[in-house]
């Protein structure tokens, strides 16, 4: 029973952050659901009126990596206010309350801000997805994708001094990762020099996954495998990263 208890307490903390720092400002502020789905939808809005329709699988595929990328690095924005200017964070590092514990349950709540238009999206995307089988792979490219950018955005603003640092730093993160890379269009729209770089990205291959399911032709030397492996290896490298080398404790 003292193990049990234990094993959910942690989940117990990630639900009570969660909703101070989500629920409770959405009871608030509503409003704020429709602002943070502001970008994903209008660049979705752009490329469907530009294209008339003609790539309105990639504009999806590109939108709904840009709301996880978004809503993942926003995080480290929040976790920097709290910080530096509310000073929250000093009253849970004197807590029981670990690192991991704390950013996921920020994490949550970006989430919280982000679910009626991630609904939406990964609605919208399922609708071109070829088969059934493929179901499970949208849910868990949308959870990696979700953990690395949530990770990296904890590790980032925990070496962050000042907010507008913070703002202006994830704001350029978030174009690295969601612009530049091919998210919203294909591979092979680059030279081949920078096709092997792009590999290195991962919201590369978390849109050449939802491409490859929605029946989006990619790369013949790319597969599956490829890209769950580079996934999963970001996910638990920026893991280890906010859990061993994050600045959680001011000296």
């Amino acid at each position: 029973m003292k193990e049990s208890s234990n094993l959910f307490f942690p989940l117990k903390q990630m639900a009570i952050i969660a909703y101070m720092t989500g629920i409770l400002w959405l009871q608030r502020n509503p409003l704020s659901l429709v602002f943070s789905a502001v970008s994903p939808f209008s660049l979705l809005f752009v490329l469907f009126v530009v294209s008339n329709g003609q790539y309105v699988e990639l504009a999806l595929v590109g939108s709904l990596v840009m709301a996880l990328v978004g809503y993942g690095l926003s995080l480290g924005q929040d976790i920097s206010f709290y910080k530096t200017e509310y000073k929250i964070q000093d009253m849970f590092v004197s807590s029981p309350v670990s690192s991991l514990t704390y950013m996921l349950g920020l994490a949550l709540s970006q989430i919280l801000f982000g679910l009626p238009a991630l609904l939406i999206l990964s609605a919208m995307v399922s609708i071109f997805v070829t088969s059934v089988f493929f179901m499970p792979i949208l849910v868990a490219i949308i959870l990696l994708t979700w953990a690395s950018m949530s990770s990296m955005g904890f590790f980032l603003s925990s070496h962050m001094l000042h907010m507008r640092n913070a703002t202006q730093i994830i704001s350029f993160v978030n174009v690295v990762l969601a612009v530049l890379p091919p998210v919203f269009y294909s591979v092979s729209k680059l030279p081949e020099s920078l096709q092997y770089i792009s590999y290195f990205i991962p919201t590369t291959h978390a849109s050449l996954i939802l491409q490859y399911i929605i029946g989006v032709e990619t790369p013949k030397e790319w597969s599956l495998g490829i890209g769950f492996t580079v996934l999963i290896v970001y996910v638990i490298g920026f893991l280890v990263l906010a859990k061993v080398r994050a600045v959680w404790r001011e000296n």
